[in-house]
């Protein structure tokens, strides 16, 4: 199959700053199965300067493997969109602007078209007026297939389409998923009951209640330790003293892992998450993963059975904590099993076969 991805979040690089790799490795297991990916990267630049991003050049690009074609849009809801190819068999956007420009695409070439939602486009729907928000709808009624990045976001955006809802979750590859026994082997003799943040440390991630519950936990044996730099860092070393807390700054997505298989807990109290691939490293290194209420994977994770959602403030948190300290091994052992399952059953290459299948079962 030939697909088309139009979205404004691909890197054209390595060093692409501030594009999360999501849609990327959607893109990259699809190549691995076979399928021929090209990429519209359909850049709104307002936006991009908002955001602090690099703009880029209008024209061609190539990364690993995938020919991209960088556009750049100066008004919102106005695309006259350039694909890089004409000869594809689907189309599949991402991101609100992406989705906007997919849906001219569908118009000219009359090609299936699957629209994937993410938290962005809720906020489109609900916060952007009523002529912006209409136009969104009115493109996902276009859409031969609607999809959601994460349970929460299908939920929700039930609110505001009249059809079925498919699933479009992030995947984790197999060789990060950690077997179950050395997975356990953490929970044996616990002096130091250690958990890990991993954020930007940006006011979307939250983690002020965090290191508030830590902090009046009091309890020596509980370690808490944030990866990750932001604007917000220097308030949040200030609101940290005298805890048993450490920032250990930015560190490379292999070091995070290993870090999370030491760990025994996985702590990140967003208010809008997609999807957040952090809580799916955590639980394929069975941490017992702690994610807020309708964000992020809420919906994968369930209270009790390979994780826990919170109402993320300092006393939600902190009582959390309390339950997890009360637990023996052979329970904790019993989540940290669930968790390594649930990592399992959003595989990398699965969660790419799901996408192609609901290509398939819609876009007839």
């Amino acid at each position: 199959m030939k697909i088309l991805i139009v979205t404004d979040l691909y890197p054209l690089n390595d060093f692409h700053k501030g594009i999360p790799r999501a849609i990327e490795n959607f893109a990259l297991a699809l190549k691995d199965l076979g399928h021929m990916v090209f990429v519209l990267r359909a850049d709104l630049v307002p936006n991009t300067i908002i955001r602090g991003r690099k703009i880029y050049k209008q024209g061609l690009y190539e990364h690993n493997g995938i020919k991209i074609y960088n556009q750049n849009f100066i008004l919102p809801f106005y695309f006259k969109p350039e694909p890089p190819c004409c000869d594809f068999d689907v189309i599949i956007s991402h991101m609100p602007s992406g989705t906007l420009c997919a849906a001219e695409i569908k118009k000219r070439s009359k090609k299936p078209f699957m629209a994937v939602a993410h938290s962005s486009d809720l906020e489109v729907l609900k916060k952007y007026g009523i002529y912006f928000s209409k136009k969104l709808k009115n493109v996902y009624d276009l859409a031969d297939v609607a999809a959601a990045r994460s349970i929460w976001i299908k939920d929700e955006l039930k609110n505001y389409i009249n059809k079925e809802i498919a699933l479009a979750p992030s995947g984790i590859k197999k060789e990060e998923i950690s077997d179950t026994k050395t997975a356990l082997e953490k929970f044996d003799n616990i002096k130091t009951l250690e958990i890990v943040c991993t954020a930007s440390l940006i006011k979307r991630k939250n983690l002020l209640p965090l290191i508030n519950a830590i902090k009046n936990l009091k309890n020596p044996n509980v370690r808490l330790k944030i990866f990750g730099k932001g604007k917000l860092e220097k308030k949040l070393k200030k609101s940290a003293a005298g805890a048993n807390i450490e920032f250990k700054g930015h560190k490379t997505r292999e070091e995070i892992l290993n870090e999370l298989s030491r760990a025994h807990v996985f702590i990140l109290p967003s208010l809008r998450e997609t999807f957040g691939l952090s809580y799916l490293e955590a639980l394929a290194k069975g941490c017992i993963t702690i994610c807020t209420k309708n964000s992020g994977m809420s919906g994968y994770i369930k209270n009790n059975v390979n994780g826990f959602t919170v109402e993320p403030t300092d006393e939600n948190i902190q009582k959390i904590i309390i339950e997890i300290l009360n637990k023996d091994k052979d329970e904790l052992k019993k989540i940290s099993t669930e968790a390594l399952k649930t990592a399992d059953s959003l595989e990398y290459y699965k969660c790419a076969k799901k996408y192609i299948e609901n290509l398939k079962k819609f876009c007839k």
